[in-house]
């Protein structure tokens, strides 16, 4: 009778998903991305974001950031159930299998320089004459006549740290910097507090890029769909409203 008992409670604790292992959520973040993702934690906006759309549906998130280069590589290699960062652009180019969510949260990259400089640009194939640092994986991700512009300028480079980005642009090393607006913010009220250079220092802001939406793409069908169910009820809460994208 206790054989038949414990049979039966393991049993059920196999074919309920509450009790289930895969209600656990290991999800890749690209690292050093605050306010986007923020190590320490790991916390940030889209950490809470797709805790937000996992945790009403039983799902228990546990993020993992990583090198930006290395969250695609952990998702291929089944290290990770959900990639974070992904359009349809990267999921065609590297052929990548799962559940996408479509596009729910945008960045807004923006061309930034000294004011002093007084550089004019007027479209993205200008900038092939200039230095321009952007970040890790920029030319893969925003593609078309950006990266045939970066693959043509010697003076371009990319960088994982974002931090550095605006050290260059400060130190008079780079012409121009390539970078989400929150990024820049968050990193420019750093610098400051650390004195790294006088807040009256101005800089021109070039919306040149336009926005970047981009999704979660989920091993599990019925994570994604529990995901994009709650988004839509975040939406309507007006949560995150300042970067949820819904094709507007």
């Amino acid at each position: 009778m206790v054989k038949l008992s414990l049979s039966l409670v393991f049993s059920l604790m196999i074919s309920n998903p509450v009790f289930s292992q895969s209600k656990e959520i290991v999800a890749s973040f690209g690292e050093s991305l605050p306010p986007w993702v923020i190590e320490e934690g790991p916390t940030g906006i889209l950490v809470n974001l797709l805790q937000d759309c996992l945790e009403p549906a039983g799902y228990k998130l546990t993020p993992k950031t990583l090198p930006y280069a290395r969250r695609i590589a952990e998702y291929l290699t089944d290290q990770v159930s959900v990639v974070t960062d992904i359009n349809e652009k990267t999921i065609a180019e590297r052929g990548l299998k799962g559940y996408y969510t479509g596009d729910i949260y945008a960045y807004e990259n923006f061309l930034f320089s000294l004011s002093e400089r007084a550089l004019k640009v007027n479209k993205i194939a200008d900038l092939a004459e200039y230095s321009l640092i952007s970040w890790q994986g920029a030319i893969a991700h925003i593609g078309g006549e950006y990266a045939a512009m970066a693959t043509q300028n010697r003076k371009y480079s990319e960088t994982h740290n974002q931090k550095t980005q605006l050290r260059m642009l400060f130190s008079k090393r780079v012409d121009f910097i390539q970078m989400d607006g929150q990024i820049y913010q968050f990193y420019r009220q750093q610098l400051l507090n650390d004195n790294e250079f006088d807040e009256t220092v101005a800089v021109d802001k070039s919306p040149l890029f336009g926005k970047s939406p981009n999704g979660f793409l989920f091993k599990s069908e019925a994570a994604r769909d529990a995901c994009v169910t709650n988004l839509k009820l975040i939406k309507e809460e007006n949560k995150y409203k300042e970067i949820l994208y819904f094709g507007d």
